[in-house]
């Protein structure tokens, strides 16, 4: 049989690319850096062409060390799964959950899930990982997670998208803006005001700019932020209006700190999306998890 490559090596060369040099790549996996150079060299005999170009300022991959490299985390990570599954294939007594989720369901609505979760499966270990819509759908395509929950449907083959949450984008203003005194406002009069939104790539951005398009409401000078939290704050300060889900700002409505924006003919809602490979199997904890969230008809 021949010779292939081993998964440390794969592994370790995958390190490399990630943190961008051997030093970093062998203090985050704890080995020595000659112990990396090595394996390295392995590979580069294996394959008979040089992978990384060396540089002062860190090692860059060749474009075989590209290709390598795309193949190697496809591979790691699929080990990886493989130890998941068999750790779980008795019960639900052990093992870990990552849940992805894009910045919004991440922060306001998965928590209470996690929640039920933990209360019937202790010992399962629980984190998150949370990034705008366009960031957890390209982890879960890298098979960085199992599955995530976005604002945005994608519209890759390679994915499974299923309906789970509702969600609404309402406008939102500071305590005393002029505009409440008008509610509800006709879209014309929010034309070329200042608004405060998400980043790009953010499926809240996405769907508020679209809806602003639909009222034929062009705004006049956008803030953009990358975060909910930044948002809320620079409305409070008056900033301007704010576009993001009634869910992020329903703590600051509560205390009077925001007010709602009615908006005549306002409709803006949408569907949170679980997303998931076609060719990678859920873990017995992650099905768990899931089979607790609502389902869109």
């Amino acid at each position: 049989m021949q010779d292939r490559p081993t998964l440390q090596a794969l592994a370790l060369f995958a390190a490399v690319i990630r943190h961008g040099t051997m030093t970093a790549a062998a203090e985050a996996v704890g080995i020595s850096q000659p112990a990396i150079s090595a394996q390295i060299r392995v590979l580069e005999r294996h394959y008979n062409t040089r992978l990384l170009q060396r540089e002062d300022r860190g090692s860059f991959p060749t474009p075989a060390g590209r290709l390598v490299a795309g193949y190697a985390t496809r591979v790691v990570a699929l080990v990886d799964e493989l130890e998941r599954a068999v750790a779980e294939l008795e019960n639900l007594s052990t093992g870990a959950l990552v849940v992805g989720a894009s910045t919004t369901v991440g922060e306001h609505l998965l928590p209470t899930y996690l929640g039920r979760f933990h209360l019937t499966h202790p010992a399962v270990r629980l984190s998150m990982k949370i990034g705008n819509s366009a960031e957890a759908t390209r982890m879960v395509v890298d098979r960085a997670l199992d599955f995530a929950i976005v604002g945005q449907q994608p519209a890759d083959p390679d994915l499974l998208v299923e309906p789970v949450l509702r969600d609404r984008i309402v406008a939102f203003v500071a305590p005393g803006d002029p505009l409440l005194d008008a509610t509800p406002i006709d879209p014309p009069a929010l034309c070329g005001r200042q608004f405060v939104m998400r980043e790009m790539g953010s499926a809240t951005r996405a769907l508020a700019e679209t809806c602003l398009s639909r009222a034929s409401c062009g705004p006049g000078h956008v803030i953009e932020l990358g975060s909910n939290e930044a948002v809320k704050r620079a409305v409070e300060a008056g900033l301007g209006i704010g576009l993001l889900s009634t869910h992020a700002i329903e703590a600051e409505r509560m205390a009077g700190l925001l007010h709602d924006l009615p908006i005549a003919g306002w409709r803006c809602g949408r569907s949170f999306w679980l997303i998931q490979r076609r060719d990678r199997t859920l873990t017995r904890a992650a099905q768990a998890f899931l089979a607790l969230l609502p389902r869109q008809p």
